[in-house]
């Protein structure tokens, strides 16, 4: 009677508590079944609904929650040693600048320029003439009378001028390709640098969100202190459980944008083994104004660069013009005559020949040469004025950028940041006490993760800014630290 009245408590047969239903007729092994697979946990139920009324209201065995077991957290990875060398920014740029194969391979073009402006400026080699010749008085030349021997130089001059106008246009070049080192290094700091603040603001984010995450778990702990004592939900503490555990997940995320960052950084600096950055923020100079920027700007390396090139240029049109004037050879000749015998040799011959090359048809060779050189200057002039447009565009975007960035900075330490925590803390004061919900903290964290890492993103963009607007001014490392270029 007491199983038949514990089915009847919990309508196993539809009917009510009062009106049980009979157990004779036509399913005794119905009835039977029911009780050997139902009673033995409707007892342990009926048990702890008697021991834990709150807990288990309907006698149902709890599954053990997810945050009851700390063994399924993910636990971060790193491929950076904690042996590995620490580095600074300026250590990263000089082996950079040391390093890099680009710029052996440019140095190695400047010494072949250089070795090319010397020959430029000289003269051809002298050619050595010699000659032999007979005066036979029949068809045996080995009966002649008289022979004739010639020893002579021969030298050849280019047209007047024209040499010298070649060996500036080498110089003019050499300093061009020199001055595009220059750009080139300072190109590579920038890219060291903007990829040191991509490493170091990925640090930064995941140092911001493990407190987050350390905030998560104060809320946990409050979560799970009003539960156990019966005036929270589970909710609120699986709520507080998955927050923290979601943080964990995007951990994972940055620690492969961290690790994409160094190897990029490592392929700048011809490396091959991990490092560790510096905690504190990298140092890139201060930038100038855009007044001050964009009067400086032809002194660009670019823009020296490209307007040497220039020069270059316009040298070879003169020199191509040059070419209407004849150039011509001299030759001197010495000859010794041979008679019958020794007796009668006498050297009495001394002769110069000067030779010219003579422009008969100069519309179409010399003036066409004088054309193409032409239209080569104003391509390689139009290219330096298309990159100084570039350059006083980027100088105005980004100095444009760098004061926005900077006010939002400001606006975002002093004002936003300090307004997201405060609402953290009292969120969690209050939920402690009950007089706020889980909701009210949720959103309070949410407010202060997103807020975090906005201006930490805001900070990175300035320093990038910052290393963009260095790069524009034409400073470098080595001009920072007083090494010569």
């Amino acid at each position: 009677m007491y199983l038949h009245r514990l089915l009847s408590r919990f309508r196993i047969f539809g009917g009510t508590p009062s009106h049980s239903p009979s157990l004779s007729g036509s399913a005794p092994s119905l009835l039977i079944l029911v009780y050997f697979l139902i009673v033995p946990v409707l007892l342990s139920g009926l048990f702890l609904s008697e021991f834990f009324p709150e807990s288990f209201p309907l006698g149902i065995v709890p599954i053990s929650p997810a945050w009851a077991d700390d063994s399924t957290v993910l636990k971060s990875t790193s491929s950076i040693s904690p042996n590995a060398p620490v580095l600074t920014l300026d250590q990263a740029i000089r082996l950079a600048l040391d390093r890099n194969p680009e710029l052996a391979g440019e140095r190695a073009r400047i010494a072949i320029q250089k070795a090319r402006s010397i020959q430029a400026g000289e003269l051809s080699d002298p050619k050595l003439v010699l000659g032999e010749q007979y005066f036979p008085i029949n068809l045996n030349m080995g009966q002649s009378l008289l022979a004739m021997t010639t020893v002579g130089l021969r030298q050849s001059f280019p047209s007047w001028g024209k040499r010298a106008l070649l060996h500036r246009r080498s110089v003019r070049e050499e300093e061009a390709s020199r001055w595009s080192l220059k750009d080139q290094e300072i190109r590579l700091v920038r890219d060291v640098r903007l990829s040191w603040i991509d490493l170091y603001g990925d640090t930064r984010t995941r140092s911001r969100i493990q407190s987050i995450v350390s905030l998560w778990g104060k809320a946990f702990q409050v979560a799970l202190t009003r539960y156990r004592q019966g005036t929270g939900s589970e909710s609120d503490v699986l709520q507080a459980q998955f927050q923290k555990d979601n943080l964990k997940d995007r951990l994972e995320t940055l620690n492969l944008q961290k690790e994409e960052s160094l190897h990029r950084l490592m392929r700048l600096m011809r490396t091959s083994q991990p490092f560790g950055v510096a905690e504190r923020e990298p140092s890139v100079p201060e930038p100038l104004s855009e007044a001050v920027l964009l009067g400086r700007l032809n002194a660009h390396p670019a823009i020296k660069s490209l307007s040497l090139k220039d020069q270059a240029q316009a040298l070879l049109v003169l020199s191509a013009k040059k070419d209407r004037i004849p150039a011509f050879s001299v030759e001197g000749d010495y000859s010794y005559f041979m008679g019958p015998s020794l007796i009668t040799a006498t050297p009495n011959l001394f002769s110069v020949v000067l030779t010219m090359n003579l422009p008969v048809r100069p519309g179409e060779r010399q003036d066409q040469k004088v054309r193409e050189e032409q239209h080569a200057f104003e391509s390689a002039s139009a290219r330096r004025e298309e990159v100084r447009q570039k350059l006083v565009e980027d100088v105005r975007n980004a100095e444009g950028v760098y004061r926005h960035l900077s006010r939002r900075e400001i606006f975002l330490d002093r004002e936003l940041l300090p307004e997201a925590r405060r609402n953290v803390e009292v969120a969690l004061r209050g939920y402690s006490t009950g007089t706020t919900g889980m909701g009210e903290v949720l959103s309070a964290m949410n407010k202060v993760e997103e807020t975090e890492i906005r201006a930490l993103s805001v900070r990175t963009d300035r320093l990038k800014t910052m290393a963009e607007l260095s790069y524009l001014a034409g400073l470098s490392d080595r001009d920072d630290s007083g090494r010569n270029p």
